[in-house]
């Protein structure tokens, strides 16, 4: 890979232009659609994923593109980071004229060679000849640009994590939920209760063991299940 020399002159030009909107205003289904065509148009195998945060977006050996949910899930941020798969040249000239062909065929906003060419120049950023790079032999004015959307920005996707309860937490609610002394069913007859001697736990149902020593939370749970199924059975209101 070359020298990385004008990264942040990149930067500054592309967040001085109105195609370039660093909020994410497309789904995920559609920056995999977008990435998909893209895919097609130059016989390529891109992989896309998403990661939320605020930090960089990435393109890892012309193969992989990281997007943040955060605010990467737009057109010009994905153009940008598929022209990264098209050479191993940083942000340096090669990779600036891709992403500018990108840009003029296919972002819905299409700016004109000229206005490119313009605003690289005045913002002192590096291109090679526009006619010497893998897009100019690629794309044409016969491709549709994308579909122009609302450019507000959507909520970010939140990861559904289950709560883990412990063996020991369940049992705990076993005991809160149908043995509380409250409840006139179990009141002076499900004497059951769980307690630890000696790093050992035992269940002792009406003031008797109902098991031998258990060695764990999860045992302690499974005997106390059975116990209370038990004395259900032995009750006469039990049907």
């Amino acid at each position: 890979m070359s020298r990385d020399t004008q990264r942040q002159k990149v930067y500054d030009w592309e967040n001085s232009q109105s195609w370039m909107i660093k909020k994410s205003y497309l789904t995920q289904g559609e920056c995999h659609a977008v990435i998909k065509r893209l895919n097609k148009i130059y016989r390529k195998k891109v992989k896309l994923r998403f990661k939320n945060g605020h930090g960089s977006c990435w393109a890892f050996n012309q193969n992989d593109i990281l997007i943040r949910n955060d605010w990467g899930r737009s057109y010009g941020v994905l153009l940008h980071e598929f022209a990264h798969c098209l050479s191993n040249d940083s942000h340096n000239g090669t990779f600036v004229s891709n992403y500018c062909l990108l840009l003029h065929y296919l972002h819905p906003e299409q700016p004109s060679i000229k206005d490119l060419v313009k605003s690289l120049n005045n913002a002192n950023v590096d291109f090679i000849d526009f006619e010497k790079t893998l897009s100019r032999k690629i794309l044409s004015k016969r491709l549709k640009p994308f579909t122009q959307v609302c450019t507000e920005p959507l909520p970010v996707p939140v990861k559904n994590v289950k709560t883990r309860v412990s063996a020991k937490q369940r049992v705990q609610k076993i005991l809160d939920s149908w043995l509380h002394t409250n409840q006139p069913m179990t009141a002076n007859y499900y004497d059951v209760a769980v307690y630890e001697y000696s790093g050992s736990k035992f269940v002792n149902v009406n003031g008797m063991e109902h098991s031998d020593v258990l060695d764990s939370w999860l045992e302690v749970e499974v005997c106390l299940l059975e116990a209370i199924e038990q004395r259900l059975h032995e009750h006469e209101d039990y049907k």
